[in-house]
């Protein structure tokens, strides 16, 4: 893999991760669980994930709650091969409370990522607790 596929890769991956908040910002369930590999996983809050099915019916819960924002930032994009990367990125969870957003959460999610015939597609995320707390 030459230097301008890498960078290719690498900006095909971000617009993957910023898609992933918008998708699931604006309750688009199907196209948020096509950015996942057809066998992709999440670990989200110690639960297990696996497949879109599951995926779209997890999301479909938490869309259900109160109104969230996702905040991306501070992705690295590692890329191993032409069909594989790996890396992680920041997010603030914001929640709507009375009229304003709150800070509910700042999580990070590692990931592995995977090209398939749609293009670079998540093959796992895991959502790690980074809360003041911990």
């Amino acid at each position: 893999m030459d230097e301008l596929q890498q960078l290719v890769a690498e900006n095909e991956i971000r617009n993957l991760v910023a898609r992933y908040a918008h998708l699931i910002d604006d309750a688009q369930v199907q196209e948020w669980s096509e950015l996942f590999a057809e066998d992709g996983r999440m670990h989200a809050f110690g639960m297990p994930l696996e497949g879109r099915a599951a995926l779209s019916e997890w999301v479909t819960g938490v869309l259900a709650g109160p109104k969230l924002r996702h905040v991306m930032g501070g992705t690295h994009v590692v890329v191993d091969s032409a069909t594989e990367a790996h890396g992680s990125a920041d997010m603030v969870l914001l929640a709507a409370n009375e009229g304003a957003w709150v800070v509910a959460a700042a999580p990070r999610y590692v990931d592995k990522y995977v090209k398939t015939a749609e293009g670079w597609r998540f093959a796992e995320r895991i959502l790690e607790d980074r809360s003041a707390a911990s």
